[in-house]
């Protein structure tokens, strides 16, 4: 009696976990983050080397660039001239 209670409860989460799963591909839910990301760790622990590849990509998407700031030396090389809406540039020497 207890292995059939055992096998039927069982049918019944692997039902419910299909159910779960087929509702969420056909109606995906924009604020359903949570469960992607238990998911992701899951395959973390399986497959390392793609986690980390994963991990690599999401942090180039992420990255600036870097400016260098201005010194206060530094004065603009050009010369912009907005009420005739034109810009000089001088050429270095030859």
């Amino acid at each position: 009696m207890v292995i059939l209670a055992v096998i039927v409860a069982s049918v019944l989460l692997l039902g419910l976990i299909v159910w779960t799963g087929t509702k969420m591909v056909a109606h995906p839910d924009p604020d359903a983050v949570s469960v992607g990301g238990a998911m992701g760790a899951g395959l973390g622990v399986f497959d390392p080397g793609a986690a980390r590849a994963r991990e690599d990509i999401d942090d180039q998407k992420n990255q600036t660039e870097v400016v260098p700031s201005p010194d206060e030396g530094d004065d603009p090389v050009w010369k912009v001239d907005l009420r005739r809406g034109t810009v000089k540039i001088p050429r270095p020497p030859r």
